[in-house]
Formats: C-alpha cells, sequence, structure tokens
C-alpha cells in the first residue's frame, strides 16, 4: 500500500506543470499574440506600399463633336481622338519619410507585441499563485477538520456525558461546520480560477508545481533603475520617434510633387500628334503648414506622456515594493516567531485534552493555528504576487 502511494504520489508530482511552463505555453498558444503578430505582418507590406508612386490616370476623349453630324470625324483639323495618361512623381526625399515612417509604425506594433507578453506572463503567474493559494489552504482547512474529529473521539472516550461534555461537542462540530462552508468557498474559488488559467494557456491544466521560496527582497532601487526597461515606456519612446516622422511628412509636403500628363491625338486625314503637359498643386492655402503645426504639437504630447507614465511607473514600483516588503516581514513573523510559539503551546493542550482536560482551550488554541497557518498561505501568495507585479513593470516575463 505503501508503495502504491509513492507510485502515485510521483506520478502526480512528474505530471505536475510548474509555473514558468505554463507561461511558456500561453506564449505560444495564446491568440491575442498571432493577432499582433499579424499586423506586423501587414505592416510589413505597408512598408513596401510606401515606396509606390500613385497609381497613373488614363484618359480618352472625342474632341470637337458636331451637333449637326456627330458621327462625322473628318469635318476639320480640331476632330481628334486622343488617348493620355498621366503620372504624379513623388521626389526620393518623401518616399524614404514614408518608408521611415512605416518604419516606425511597425516598431511600435513590435512594442505592443512585447507588452502583450509581458502582460499575459504576469497574468498566468498571478492566476497561477492564485491557484495554489486557495489549493494550500483546502490542505490546511482538510487536515484540521480531520484532526478535530480524531480528538472529539478522543476526548469523548475520557470524558464523561455531562453538561460541559456536551458543550465541548456542540462547540467542536460548529467549527467543522464552518470549516466545511469554507472548503466548499475556496473550492468554488479553485474552480473559478483554474477556469481562467485554463483560457490564459489555451490548455487544460490539471496540477501546476512551484518550487520558488521567499528570499530577502531586493532594493526598490534595483527596481527603480530598471523602470526604464518597461515595455509600455518603451513603446512611448518609440511613439515620440514615430510623431516626429510624421511631421517630417508634413514638412515636405509644403513641397508640391509635380505631375506629367502625355497624350496622344489621333486624326482622320490629317497627321497625327502628340502633347506634353507638366504641372503641379499650388499650396495658397496654407494647409501644409498648419498640418505641420499639428504634427508638431502631437510631438509633445507624445513626449509629456511619456514623461508622465514614467513618474506614474516609479510611483507604482514604490507602492507594489512597500507590498512586497510587508509580506516578507509577515511571513517571516508568522513562520519563525508565532507558529513556532502556538506549536509549543498546541502540543502541551494536545497532551493535555488526551487526559480529559480542558476542551475549550484546544479548540480556541486549534483555531489560532488554523488562522495563522492560513495567514502564512495567504501571506507567502501575496509575497510572490508582488514580485511578479514588480518584474512586470521592469518588462520580465
Amino acid at each position: 500500500m505503501n508503495r502504491l502511494y509513492i507510485i502515485l504520489f510521483s506520478v502526480g508530482i512528474l505530471n505536475a506543470t510548474s509555473i514558468d511552463r505554463l507561461v511558456s505555453i500561453s506564449l505560444h498558444n495564446h491568440h491575442s499574440l498571432k493577432t499582433i503578430k499579424h499586423k506586423i505582418l501587414a505592416q510589413n507590406i505597408k512598408i513596401k506600399r510606401s515606396q509606390n508612386l500613385k497609381n497613373p490616370n488614363i484618359s480618352f476623349s472625342l474632341n470637337d463633336i458636331q451637333f449637326n453630324n456627330p458621327f462625322s470625324r473628318v469635318l476639320e483639323p480640331m476632330q481628334t481622338n486622343s488617348i493620355a495618361i498621366k503620372q504624379q512623381f513623388i521626389s526620393s526625399s518623401k518616399l524614404k519619410a514614408f518608408k521611415r515612417f512605416e518604419i516606425s509604425t511597425k516598431k511600435v506594433i513590435i512594442s505592443s507585441l512585447r507588452i502583450a507578453k509581458v502582460e499575459l506572463a504576469k497574468r498566468v503567474r498571478l492566476s497561477a499563485y492564485r491557484v495554489k493559494e486557495v489549493e494550500g489552504r483546502i490542505v490546511i482547512l482538510n487536515r484540521y477538520k480531520k484532526l478535530i474529529n480524531q480528538n472529539i473521539e478522543l476526548y469523548s472516550s475520557y470524558s464523561s456525558t455531562d453538561s460541559k461534555s456536551h458543550l465541548s461537542s456542540m462547540t467542536s462540530t460548529l467549527i467543522l461546520s464552518k470549516i466545511k462552508i469554507e472548503i466548499e468557498r475556496l473550492k468554488s474559488i479553485l474552480n473559478v480560477q483554474k477556469s481562467s488559467l485554463n483560457y490564459l494557456t489555451e490548455k487544460k491544466i490539471y496540477k501546476i508545481s512551484h518550487h520558488n521560496r521567499i528570499k530577502k527582497p531586493k532594493s526598490v532601487k534595483y527596481y527603480l533603475r530598471r523602470a526604464y526597461n518597461n515595455p509600455i515606456y518603451r513603446q512611448k519612446l518609440l511613439e515620440v520617434k514615430r510623431a516626429k516622422r510624421r511631421k517630417k511628412i508634413e514638412d515636405l509636403s509644403i513641397n508640391p510633387d509635380p505631375y506629367v500628363k502625355v497624350g496622344y491625338y489621333n486624326r482622320a486625314n490629317y497627321n497625327d500628334y502628340t502633347s506634353v503637359t507638366v504641372g503641379l498643386s499650388l499650396p495658397l492655402y496654407n494647409t501644409e503648414k498648419l498640418n505641420s503645426q499639428i504634427a508638431k504639437r502631437n510631438i509633445l504630447e507624445a513626449s509629456s506622456s511619456k514623461f508622465d507614465y514614467l513618474l506614474l511607473l516609479k510611483s507604482e514600483i514604490r507602492a507594489e515594493y512597500f507590498r512586497l516588503k510587508e509580506a516578507y516581514k509577515i511571513y517571516k513573523i508568522i513562520k519563525y516567531d508565532s507558529l513556532k510559539e502556538l506549536e509549543h503551546m498546541f502540543d502541551l493542550a494536545n497532551s493535555h485534552i488526551q487526559n480529559g482536560g480542558d476542551f475549550f482551550a484546544y479548540i480556541s488554541l486549534l483555531e489560532q493555528k488554523l488562522t495563522l497557518e492560513e495567514q502564512l498561505v495567504a501571506v507567502q501568495s501575496q509575497y510572490f504576487r508582488s514580485q511578479v507585479r514588480l518584474n512586470a513593470f521592469i518588462g520580465k516575463r
């Protein structure tokens, strides 16, 4: 029987998926990332398209149609049948500006992919740690449920059937009911969290392995120095650069693009001829300069947004770091102070109860120990979740 238990336990461990592996699965499978990748591929086409000239215009015409004889084309030399092609030409500097703008747009889209990957990895880790927290609390509650049942039986065998014994039995039964209710509530939460994790990984997850240990937090300066690696901040830098390239296009648009029109004219009974027309648009209404001013304001807007986000980011890093440090300190207090002291008291009460001692004192200590162990699991989860958020702030997955 022991050998069978060991085999089943080993199989369970082997089948468990690590949190890092869950992140890898999610980054490989999730369709939200594939959507952005398609945008990148589309942007590659836009870069290529930016180097194309505008489509030429082709026109056909019949000149000098006489109303008294509309179908005759031999009345005079002015009666012509013509075909003309018109092509607008764009300077190489403008084509280069168009290409640079589209390339900068592609970089912004790529940065959005990095943002999505960091955010997706963060959500997977937060959800996984929440699952582990809930599972840990359920294990603790089941262990205490079993322990209370055992001690009720033990106490009943040593105690008489007086009112005090009956009251003790009733109290323990109420505690058991609370534990059972809490277990059912946690099971519901666990199902919700696993459902969320299944969506994030697009795979059915059964068991999660977790081997990280709580360590002393790094200094807040470590995270603040790396705030510049934040993917959203990096994207805002690229947006400033893109806005500058947009302004370059607007500045160049002040110089009009010339066009050339070539026509071939056919005349019945007369010699054919060709014509060439060269023209350009006249920037009389100041539209191009106004567009350049708008583009300049867009640069200033993007720059302000960048600086504002950096200040907000550093503020959020400090706030999350305080939560991380709080969790670390509470973890040490519970694990190395409160639980050790309570464990000793619990052992004494457990020995006393076996001799028919005060069951109420034992139940009180049992409730305190249960609360502390649940708090320990919760604060461990809080520590790891804060660590995940801080890593996401500095661009780590």
